[in-house]
């Protein structure tokens, strides 16, 4: 007889859909935390009134649903491209395995633009989620389709890795099959680097110079985080046979963050403005924010020879905090959107750029 799972054999397999909503086998294992599939139908009571308090148990289930959580976990050059790619971003070109650079199978570069007017492909996967052992004689394992990211965070502060979590959704929760085995045995990737914020560099521009023109002055920036947020419109027809969504469309998205600076006024933002951000903040004068993080070296690379990952966003403060500070050391918190800057559309909606080594993706097996 089957016995009960244990929190250390959890495990969460992902893998690319060829056609969105078509489950796919996955064996590909994410490092980090797993809480498992949050199965969301809706449980409806009807309600009335037949001489009996409270009603009868009729029930009925109209919709399905299931969330799955990424839990907050160290972020890695090798597994960061499919939760962009999960969340709306196209690849240049609608590669989702990336632009290969180098000798075949040395390294890739994921160029993932946040888009504007055109409309990304949406790429989805098939999660397998549980706690069963290698064995398969304890635990139990689900499956949910058709899962595309809605919100993907990252965090960073000085002396620590950056960290990354994800909220995503899929069609529904059910059982990988009447045993609850998996489709493949696990498999870990190879060559994990986990991103380290204190090797990160800034750069604040004027909307006119491009990214990368104004380097923030270094140890002015002591932490921050970067929201993306996609809003997808999940349709219910009533002409398709099914209760889940049967289509996913996805219809914007908002990018918000915050940086916590050293409370410094001049000289410290290079040629993104020696009076300070504070004043930029008063006039809401766009900027060009490129934040970059780079890993290892990456010999066989052309165009970049280290792991990296890139954020480029057209900014505008939303606000400046209050004085607050570090063990004594003045701090100010800056808010941030980032939106179409109507002036010059040379920073679009931003860019995100990743290289790794490897050219096949984290899911794509």
């Amino acid at each position: 007889m089957p016995g009960p799972g244990r929190k250390e054999l959890r495990s969460l397999r992902l893998k690319a859909e060829t056609t969105n909503g078509t489950k796919v086998a996955p064996r590909f294992l994410w490092r980090g935390p797993v809480e498992g599939i949050n199965d969301t139908r809706e449980v409806k009571h009807v309600e009335m009134q037949v001489g009996i308090f409270g009603g009868t148990d009729d029930i009925y289930i109209p919709k399905l649903a299931a969330e799955l959580e990424f839990a907050s976990t160290e972020a890695t050059f090798e597994q960061i491209p499919d939760l962009f790619l999960m969340a709306g971003f196209g690849t240049s070109g609608g590669n989702r395995a990336g632009s290969a650079q180098g000798a075949s199978g040395s390294s890739v570069i994921f160029t993932l633009i946040n888009p504007t007017s055109n409309i990304p492909p949406t790429y989805s996967c098939t999660a397998e989620v549980g706690d069963l052992d290698s064995g398969s004689t304890s635990g139990f394992a689900e499956v949910i389709e058709y899962l595309l990211v809605d919100e993907l965070k990252f965090e960073f502060k000085g002396g620590e890795a950056m960290m990354v979590s994800a909220s995503a959704a899929g069609r529904q929760g059910t059982a990988t099959n009447a045993v609850g085995t998996y489709s493949n045995v696990g498999t870990l990737v190879s060559g994990i680097e986990e991103i380290l914020s204190g090797l990160g560099s800034f750069w604040i521009s004027p909307v006119g110079s491009g990214y990368g023109t104004g380097a923030v002055t270094a140890g002015n920036i002591l932490a921050g985080n970067v929201t993306f947020k996609t809003a997808w419109t999940r349709k219910f027809p009533v002409d398709a046979g099914v209760l889940y969504f049967h289509t996913a469309v996805y219809t914007g998205m908002e990018v918000t963050g915050e940086l916590t600076l050293e409370y410094q006024i001049s000289g410290t933002y290079g040629a993104a403005g020696s009076a300070g951000q504070v004043e930029k903040f008063r006039a809401q004068q766009p900027q060009l924010m490129r934040m970059g993080w780079p890993g290892g070296a990456i010999s066989e690379g052309t165009t970049v020879t280290t792991k990296l990952f890139q954020i480029d966003l057209p900014v505008v403060w939303d606000s400046f905090d209050k004085l607050g500070d570090i063990d004594g050391n003045d701090i100010r918190v800056v808010k941030f959107t980032s939106k179409y800057n109507q002036s010059t559309n040379a920073g679009g909606r931003g860019t995100i750029t990743i290289c790794r080594q490897g050219t096949s993706e984290f899911s794509g097996a």
